[in-house]
């Protein structure tokens, strides 16, 4: 079992705990954390029962990496916040928070521009075949005929989601020479201008790029199936730094190896990490990354003090910000306001 920093046999600690599931939690926001809180760090990706049982004794969780569930925060008697490093809430049981008085953050668009300017990072590099440039100049080769990439100019970017990332990506889109297409049953009050809003079949058969910006809900979940894939231009890329279970990724695969589509540049994955044989690590006209769009140092300094300064402003008695289940604070019981 988890040591109780308290060294008691199940109160509140002294101080409260602060539990972290990812080690890289930027510095300053741990020192922010520790200056005030008791703070156990986690290995990434922490099992549900490491988790459950490092948390029994916590009153907020920041949660990087790793799944909050049912079970974790049932095992954790006084946590009043799990406080996501991050735009999605989907890797919490929004449910089970709820029904046990536990508010649920995220960080808002802290991480948008980093993520915004990677998709393209992506994107350029399978456009233009960065990955085989690179990897025969290391072999000793100097091969040009068979580096022949695409412009991007004059091409139609299909945006799924036009939130602070998508919206981003659409303006950026324009400074490409790009014509730009989105799709979003709750686009913002002003429109970026040069982008005209479609409908999701409308979109899929006219762009080129076809780009995920959506968050993970019932909805969206396998958005991006057999029949969406089928849909799309011949030729097509598909690029997705949102999540991984926005596609359908057998569905992927296939219409990969069969052609239909011109590529893919992947930085999410329905299952992470990427499982070691999984096709997609063998296909040539596929650019993979391990989760990174949002890791830069300007975002995940932004991104940890926005997360730290959630759990800091809960547990000193204020209400903090992207609060996305505010009805839990009605049906907290005694012991998570103490």
């Amino acid at each position: 079992m988890a040591a109780d920093p308290a060294g008691s046999t199940g109160g509140a600690p002294a101080r409260p705990l602060v539990v972290l599931t990812d080690p890289s939690v930027h510095a300053e926001a741990v020192a922010l954390l520790r200056a005030r809180f008791e703070v156990l760090i986690l290995d990434s990706y922490p099992s549900e029962e490491r988790l459950a049982e490092a948390a029994a004794g916590a009153s907020a969780i920041l949660a990087r990496l790793g799944t909050v569930t049912r079970r974790v925060i049932e095992a954790a008697l006084h946590l009043r916040i799990v406080s996501r490093h991050g735009v999605g809430v989907d890797a919490v049981d929004l449910a089970a928070a709820t029904e046990h008085g536990v508010v649920v953050t995220n960080t808002g668009a802290s991480n948008a521009a980093a993520v915004a300017e990677y998709t393209f990072a992506l994107l350029l590099a399978l456009m233009r075949k960065v990955p085989q440039a690179d990897a025969g100049m290391r072999a000793g080769l100097w091969q040009r005929t068979t580096q022949v990439g695409g412009e991007l100019e004059g091409r139609t970017l299909g945006i799924f989601g036009l939130g602070a990332i998508g919206g981003r990506v659409a303006r950026q889109g324009l400074g490409f020479g790009m014509k730009i297409l989105a799709c979003d049953p709750h686009p913002p009050a002003i429109m970026p201008e040069g982008v005209r809003l479609a409908g999701r079949e409308e979109v899929l058969a006219g762009a080129d790029i076809v780009s995920l910006h959506t968050r993970l809900t019932d909805e969206t979940r396998v958005m991006i199936d057999a029949r969406a894939l089928a849909a799309m231009k011949p030729g097509a890329v598909l690029v997705n730094t949102a999540r991984g279970e926005l596609v359908d990724e057998p569905a992927l695969i296939a219409a990969l190896e069969a052609g239909r589509l011109g590529g893919a540049a992947l930085d999410t994955f329905a299952e992470e990490p990427l499982a070691a044989e999984s096709p997609l690590r063998r296909m040539p006209n596929v650019v993979l990354s391990p989760h990174v769009a949002g890791q830069t140092e300007e975002a995940l300094l932004r991104v940890g003090r926005a997360a730290a300064q959630a759990i800091i402003d809960e547990l000193a008695g204020r209400r903090p910000a992207n609060v996305h289940n505010p009805e839990a604070y009605g049906r907290r019981p005694a012991a998570r306001s103490q």
